[in-house]
């Protein structure tokens, strides 16, 4: 990973990198506090400020869904163009915002990130991030506004890091620029051991390694993008996960990605499709399909057979995984124990979130004196009880831009 500087990094040093999920713009209030939040903390600190959006929450899902009604399989390019609107709203409003407040900020597109990607135009990864393009956008204003998952090609052309990716940008903008700490808010407590739309009973980590955290990603939790920890690690980046709007508030603490301890987690692969196949070989050449078109996935077997476990809605899935049989009934649900053993049972979707949490209570019991990873509930690092979430928001502001949502079947020229 060329352009990240390398070695260790101070709390305090560089530019404040801050990045909001879409839930942080579940209304277009959302804008106005990340605003307020972010002049805030640009008077306290003194030192210029990269804010990474993402788009409004649903935006992203919304988007392809109605690419997905006019076409089954969509040219990268164009599916990169359409999706990558939504952080490019976000960025115009939140630099409106800004100036509402006073706050003079300068918005980027894809070009000013410094961010150069290579692959699929929908789903590239990410092999530079190059602080001068940044640099140069901080000696015209104190404040930028970037989008986040975005990326230029080699031909100068905007790409996409894929689903979920505005972790990736924030972490490596942060590397590039000598920051030692990256602020991911999103709308969960931190680093939990479940989801905690899921399992209540889901507890805060207040630290975990970054091979802790990657592990959680790699095996399918929504905590933070995997290459989002290669980038941070290599860059001496500390990662702050905490929640917005509540971060104020009690459960405001979230954890710290760095040089902390393992951790246990249950994943429930609810936005995944399980594909069972005839034989080993037959799965193993779906999955190497799938990752050669940058989508990871989870090969498992059990005594019905080899399956995969691949994202819903991936463009261009359908030809790699013509020798699989798809199970709409089914999901996997994953133990990853803090020793990097994952244990994988599939249930009926009907079953899964009843089998997150008995999967969850098998490995912190409540009470639970014996918490993996350290011997007091209080100690920095053990895992808290999660503070409640919200219920899941999706943005009626999304749709500026395509419409309202039709039902299923009817949006678009074809019933599918």
């Amino acid at each position: 990973m060329s352009g990240v500087s390398s070695g260790g990094a101070g709390p305090d040093r560089g530019p404040l990198v801050m990045k909001f999920g879409g839930s942080a713009f579940a209304d277009l209030d959302g804008f106005a506090r990340v605003a307020r939040y972010t002049a805030r903390r640009a008077a306290e600190e003194k030192r210029p400020v990269v804010v990474v959006v993402s788009a409004m929450s649903g935006t992203t899902g919304r988007l392809q869904q109605t690419l997905g009604a006019l076409a089954d399989d969509p040219p990268a390019p164009v599916a990169a163009m359409l999706l990558t609107s939504g952080e490019t709203v976000s960025v115009a409003l939140l630099a409106a915002a800004l100036d509402a407040v006073g706050v003079p900020a300068l918005p980027l597109t894809a070009a000013g990130t410094g961010l150069l990607g290579e692959g699929p135009a929908d789903r590239a990864g990410l092999v530079r991030a190059d602080p001068g393009v940044l640099l140069s956008g901080l000696e015209d204003s104190p404040v930028l506004v970037v989008p986040g998952g975005q990326a230029v090609d080699a031909a100068g052309r905007t790409v996409m890091l894929g689903r979920n990716s505005s972790d990736l940008s924030a972490a490596a903008m942060a590397g590039a620029l000598g920051a030692g700490t990256c602020v991911l808010f999103s709308d969960v407590p931190g680093v939990c051991t479940a989801d905690p739309y899921l399992v209540p009973a889901a507890r805060t980590l207040a630290e975990i390694s970054y091979e802790g955290v990657r592990r959680m990603s790699r095996h399918g939790a929504k905590v933070v993008h995997e290459s989002a920890v290669d980038w941070a690690e290599r860059g001496g980046v500390r990662l702050h996960c905490r929640p917005f709007p509540w971060a104020d508030g009690a459960g405001g603490a979230g954890t710290v990605v760095g040089e902390g301890p393992e951790a246990a987690a249950v994943v429930a692969h609810k936005s995944s499709d399980v594909w069972r196949f005839r034989s080993g070989p037959e799965r193993r050449a779906a999955a190497r399909g799938l990752l050669a078109d940058g989508l990871r996935t989870i090969e498992f077997d059990s005594a019905s057979g080899p399956y995969l476990v691949v994202p819903a809605g991936g463009r261009g899935t359908a030809a790699r995984l013509g020798g699989g049989r798809r199970h709409d009934d089914l999901c996997l649900i994953t133990t990853v124990h803090a020793d990097g053993r994952a244990e994988h049972v599939l249930v009926s979707r009907a079953d899964a979130d009843a089998e997150a949490r008995r999967c969850h209570a098998l490995l912190y019991p409540d009470p639970g004196p014996d918490l993996v990873g350290a011997a007091q509930p209080d100690r920095a690092g053990a895992p808290a009880p999660a503070a409640a979430a919200p219920a899941k928001a999706r943005s009626p502001h999304s749709d500026v831009l395509f419409g309202a949502p039709q039902p299923r079947g009817s949006a678009g020229p074809r019933d599918r």
